[in-house]
């Protein structure tokens, strides 16, 4: 469970990723459609394009802190290999 932990913190952060992103572009399609059920189009259009766009880009932003974690570990376990094998 616990072996090769770095390479999974990299794959948390893309699996973290992909769900904000998608999440982001429910929510504003979501907020497209209810304006224009709703109140006829206006505001909320644009908002909703921002969302997408935006929370998007919020989602791979905010990953690089858990994927740069996850880089750390999977470095220091094989500095620490290298230092181990020294004769």
């Amino acid at each position: 469970m616990f072996n090769n932990i770095g390479s999974k913190i990299k794959g948390l952060a893309k699996v973290i990723t992909w769900i904000g992103i998608i999440v982001s572009v429910i929510a504003g399609i979501g907020q497209m459609v209810m304006a224009s059920n709703i109140y006829g189009g206006g505001g909320l259009v644009l908002s909703g394009i921002l969302t997408i766009v935006l929370g998007s880009l919020a989602a791979w932003v905010s990953s690089f802190l858990i994927y740069g974690f996850g880089e750390l570990v999977e470095n220091s376990a094989a500095i620490a290999a290298k230092l181990n094998n020294r004769p």
